[in-house]
């Protein structure tokens, strides 16, 4: 139904440009005319859709029987290049109505007499008024295709990657079930051995051995309840090679024993993570550990710089490293994925309520990541920007259809502006005075009424049969109105011949029905 309304619409807009000579309004052949082209209309807008060529031949055929139907041969030109219509066959029938119409037009004026050059006239407007509007059209179509493709691809690949930072994120989260594995064990390990220890203490009653060794019993179930839940979720074969509890002053000198340049300072030489709950000591040891693991694996060779300060709030760790030609700046874990280390730490640290960055900076590699102190719930995680860049883009994208529309729409209007001026001022200034008329005599010197004469000729004629010219003699035009638009407009001529004026003639004009007044 929506479809059935919008076709109507478009029917009464498009018959509405069709009665553009408004001189002959009156005439009432014309209006017949026009009430026939406005039925030609309908069948085009109604078929456009599924015969989007025959539409144009429709419209365009309505050139050859009067040059003033060209609105529904824009409109319609304009439609189809914003359909989906394949362009060759569509170039090819503006070839064949800028031959078909002209050839066609010719003829009738052969026939029955008239203008030969709205033959011309006709070519020139299969060229603006059909393929130039087909072309903005085809331009606008092309451009939401590629738009709608682009970010179509644009969004799976974001699927992608979205896909790929959630496993990393989840591999974190599994390595954090690792050292809580390891961490947990190792205490309820030592639990379990402190109760055996009171369990065989000779010291102590029946009752407090009998509570120990529940309490080793206890301790042993919970550990094997603890390796059952998380020890499945560890990816490695064995335990870790680095101690799980290593802190991070160990950490550095066993990297710098391993052989990397290493400056990490600390300042006011207090301990490195000191004060921090469990899960944050962790987040800032993974920090550096994965830092300088990125540092070995992708700019092997240059040195490391870190920087550990601390306030009563938070920790802040910084680790940079130049960036090494030909090598890319991204953090992996060996997990086959590049940036996905990077993209754990990320996780991590937000897990603890943290802030954590990495990338570029004046040609390092700089990683950073703030802890706080105290526990805090996870920080919001991070969204794609791809929503704003889409949405941006869009705006662009609906900026640019603007400027596509209001430019050519601006240029034509400052086209036909020029041409109305022109207009005005040949009207205007080529009207010879009715004192003057009685001023010019036959025989009188050339030179001498070419000065009483209007500087512009009028270059519209009545289209009738002229008095006959001179023999030899020159002949020029002069407007007697200076109406912009009369519905009959006479015109003075001045024929010279052998230096003097040779006839004098007031050529009527002919009014809407063709009629000479």
């Amino acid at each position: 139904m929506r479809r059935v309304a919008g076709d109507v619409l478009l029917w009464l807009l498009l018959s509405a440009l069709l009665p553009m000579n408004g001189e002959r309004i009156s005439d009432g052949s014309y209006v017949n005319g026009l009430i026939v082209a406005s039925v030609v209309v309908a069948v085009a807008v109604g078929v456009r859709r599924v015969a989007p060529l025959a539409a144009l031949v429709l419209t365009g055929g309505l050139l050859a029987a009067d040059v003033w139907l060209f609105g529904p041969f824009v409109g319609l030109s304009f439609l189809v290049g914003r359909s989906a219509a394949r362009p060759r066959p569509t170039l090819w029938t503006f070839v064949a109505l800028g031959v078909a119409t002209p050839l066609l037009t010719l003829a009738r004026t052969v026939l029955t007499g008239g203008d030969r050059w709205y033959a011309y006239y006709l070519i020139a407007e299969v060229v603006f008024c059909g393929v130039f509007p087909w072309l903005v059209g085809r331009y606008l179509w092309q451009r939401r295709e590629l738009a709608v493709g682009g970010w179509a691809l644009a969004e799976e690949l974001e699927r992608g990657q979205a896909l790929i930072a959630e496993k990393a994120r989840l591999r974190e989260r599994t390595r954090i079930a690792e050292d809580m594995h390891d961490a947990l064990g190792h205490e309820l390990s030592l639990l379990a051995l402190r109760a055996g220890a009171l369990e065989l203490d000779p010291t102590l009653g029946s009752s407090q051995r009998a509570a120990a060794a529940e309490l080793r019993v206890g301790a042993a179930d919970a550990t094997e309840r603890l390796r059952a839940v998380i020890g499945v979720l560890r990816t490695d074969a064995a335990a870790p090679l680095e101690p799980v509890e290593e802190s991070l002053g160990a950490l550095v000198d066993r990297v710098r024993r391993a052989g990397l340049v290493l400056h990490f300072d600390i300042d006011e030489g207090q301990a490195a993570n000191s004060g921090l709950p469990p899960l944050a000591d962790r987040a800032v040891y993974r920090v550096v550990q994965e830092a300088l693991t990125n540092a070995t694996k992708h700019a092997p060779g240059t040195p490391v710089t870190g920087h550990l300060t601390q306030d009563t709030d938070s920790v802040t760790v910084i680790l940079s490293n130049p960036l090494a030609e030909g090598r890319t700046p991204a953090g992996g874990d060996g997990g086959g994925s590049v940036g996905s280390g990077l993209v754990g730490l990320a996780e991590r640290v937000r897990l603890v309520g943290g802030t954590f960055s990495a990338g570029e900076h004046d040609g390092e590699f700089r990683v950073r990541a703030t802890v706080p102190r105290e526990a805090v719930g996870p920080a919001p995680a991070g969204v794609t920007e791809s929503a704003g860049r889409l949405k941006t883009a869009r705006q662009r994208t609906r900026r640019g259809l603007v400027l596509t529309v209001v430019v050519p729409v601006l240029a034509g209007v400052l086209l036909v502006g020029a041409v109305l001026a022109a207009y005005v001022v040949e009207t205007t200034a080529s009207v010879i005075d009715p004192w003057d008329q009685l001023r010019i005599h036959l025989g009188q010197p050339e030179d001498e009424a070419r000065d009483i004469l209007p500087t512009l000729q009028v270059t519209e004629r009545p289209d009738v049969v002229e008095p006959p010219r001179p023999p030899g003699g020159e002949c020029v035009y002069y407007n007697v109105s200076g109406k912009l638009f009369p519905p009959v407009r006479d015109v003075y001529r001045v024929c010279f011949a052998d230096g003097v004026v040779a006839a004098i003639d007031l050529i009527p004009g002919t009014n809407a029905r063709g009629n000479a007044r």
